[in-house]
């Protein structure tokens, strides 16, 4: 399978400083997946092997230009995205959703071949830059360390719903609830020696926590001075869980999370999320349980990613025939944060 990681030489040079450590990084992490991939690292801004031409800072560049790329060397199966928006732009498409945003970020559109940006062609993920070289570095070497543990917690509100998708990784038992839960009462130990972690709280754009919900109680369920060596691959269905524009490990728990070693990767939504308050799965629900689904069946992350959102546009498909205007935001507002190649299995059996 091919593998093209795409990044910007001349941005990551002013949010980071030299790109020397970040290139040998890069290269030894494409040796290492070398029995499985055939990699390449190109920067959109500069020369290539491939003779296509650099192209500026824009997300509709960018993506021709790895088009132009496919064309030369073959199908691209992997595309792992280097840095933030401020080095790699996200997309910005227009809600079909009547709702506070005025905007999707996206890196859909990079995952996809054709001019239908909603179904995935191939994987596609992102390391965000946090303003720090040895941030980014790290995400790179991560190896998953198995534990066959998971954890999850819902706000009250949604807890049936939470309990249908939490069943594919652990028992629903086993899933917290906020309320009675809050930040206070949140334990350090719990998101420790996991394999997954499932987050379906509130979130805001603004603020740093996620909240539960009960009723008018929106009690603070997770905050960043929780997040205490953490392990595992975080499912975040809450609302702008994934948004990292303007902000670091210190104001986001997604970055924060990916700051860990233990962290994996970070699925999540850059916008507005909508899911049911009980099953049948639908929305981000239905697009998660299906992440945890090929996850667990030892696809690799990126993978996994891919394969969720087309089952879902299957699924809703084949029960009502059309994709609505919150299925379409579903398939666009999540992305994924981390090294796509990642597998949940142990390659030691």
């Amino acid at each position: 399978m091919r593998l093209l990681i795409v990044t910007g030489k001349d941005a990551l040079i002013v949010k980071i400083g030299s790109t020397t450590t970040i290139e040998k990084a890069v290269r030894n992490f494409l040796k290492s997946k070398n029995v499985d991939f055939t990699g390449d690292f190109v920067y959109y801004d500069r020369k290539n092997k491939f003779n296509v031409a650099p192209v500026r800072k824009n997300a509709a560049a960018i993506r021709k230009f790895i088009r132009s790329i496919e064309k030369k060397w073959g199908t691209i199966d992997y595309v792992l995205l280097i840095g933030g928006d401020d080095i790699v732009p996200f997309f910005r498409l227009k809600n079909p959703c009547n709702d506070d945003d005025s905007m999707i970020y996206s890196d859909n559109p990079y995952a996809s071949t054709d001019n239908d940006h909603e179904i995935p062609e191939r994987a596609c993920a992102r390391i965000p830059d946090n303003a720090d070289g040895e941030y980014i570095i790290r995400q790179l070497n991560k190896v998953p360390t198995l534990t066959k543990n998971a954890f999850g917690i819902s706000a009250r509100v949604w807890e049936k719903a939470s309990e249908d998708v939490y069943q594919i990784i652990g028992q629903g038992k086993d899933l917290k609830r906020s309320p009675p839960i809050t930040n206070t009462s949140f334990k350090k130990t719990w998101l420790k020696h996991k394999d997954f972690l499932y987050f379906n709280l509130h979130g805001s754009k603004i603020s740093a926590h996620w909240y539960g919900q009960d009723g008018s109680k929106y009690p603070v369920a997770l905050s960043i001075d929780r997040l205490d060596r953490p392990q595992g691959i975080v499912a975040a269905e809450c609302c702008y869980g994934a948004f990292i524009i303007g902000k670091t490990h210190e104001n986001s728990i997604a970055l924060n999370f990916l700051n860990n070693d233990g962290i994996y990767g970070f699925c999540g939504s850059t916008t507005i999320a909508y899911g049911p308050a009980v099953p049948p799965s639908s929305e981000a629900d239905l697009l998660v349980k299906y992440f945890f689904e090929y996850l667990k069946q030892g696809l690799t992350m990126g993978e996994s990613f891919k394969n969720a959102k087309l089952d879902f546009a299957r699924r809703v498909l084949r029960t009502q025939g059309f994709l609505d205007e919150d299925d379409r935001k579903t398939l666009l507002q999540f992305v994924l944060y981390g090294d796509p190649t990642i597998r949940m299995i142990d390659h030691r059996v």
